[in-house]
């Protein structure tokens, strides 16, 4: 039998998922990397529609809210691989990688459709387009997530390529629009599911 949770039961949920996100973005921040999925399961909570669940926000009638983005705009002339969360760091023991940008002036509003499900934020070097929502609900679903990583490959100082994994970096990023996006909201104030008391 399905449970129907009422809006005070709705909100407090959205908000327990958001607190556990920044939890565990402090755990991946200090170098668990095994954060990385489970902040994955809580974003798809939040936002993925399926046949066996309705996302929150779709619950609680919050899709008339804007989410911040912070990615750079694709280039379909580029020649190269495009990474448009991150940028590229230098890590004092392990060297160049991926970083998250975690920078609140870099954000701007955009609608929740674009946000999840337009916004190409990695093209690989197939010329794979990869969404936010493509990427969260592979590594929610513990599904691998295929990319062609051979134009993202850095040589050490005796001259051996290897390749950077993007994903972990970008899901950080990701829950760090979702979480900037959010900080400020009254969810009771802002949602539009109807509630009697």
């Amino acid at each position: 039998m399905k449970t129907i949770l009422n809006k005070p039961e709705l909100v407090s949920l959205l908000q327990q998922q958001l607190i556990e996100i920044e939890i565990l973005c402090g755990e991946y921040d200090k170098g668990t990397d095994a954060a990385i999925p489970s902040i994955a399961e809580k974003i798809v909570v939040i936002f993925h529609n399926s046949d066996h669940a309705k996302a929150l926000v779709s619950q609680l009638k919050l899709s008339h809210l804007d989410m911040y983005c912070s990615s750079e705009i694709y280039n379909s002339k580029s020649l190269t691989n495009f990474i448009g969360l991150l940028k590229l760091a230098h890590h004092t023991g392990t060297g160049w990688g991926y970083a998250a940008r975690l920078d609140r002036s870099a954000l701007n509003a955009v609608t929740q459709e674009n946000w999840w499900n337009n916004k190409k934020i990695i093209v690989d070097s197939d010329g794979i387009a990869f969404t936010r929502a493509k990427i969260i609900k592979s590594l929610a679903n513990t599904e691998p997530l295929v990319l062609n990583t051979s134009g993202w490959t850095i040589k050490d100082a005796e001259g051996n390529k290897s390749a950077i994994n993007p994903i972990p970096e970008t899901v950080r990023q990701i829950a760090f629009e979702l979480l900037e996006s959010f900080r400020d909201v009254d969810l009771n104030k802002e949602s539009k599911l109807h509630y009697k008391s």
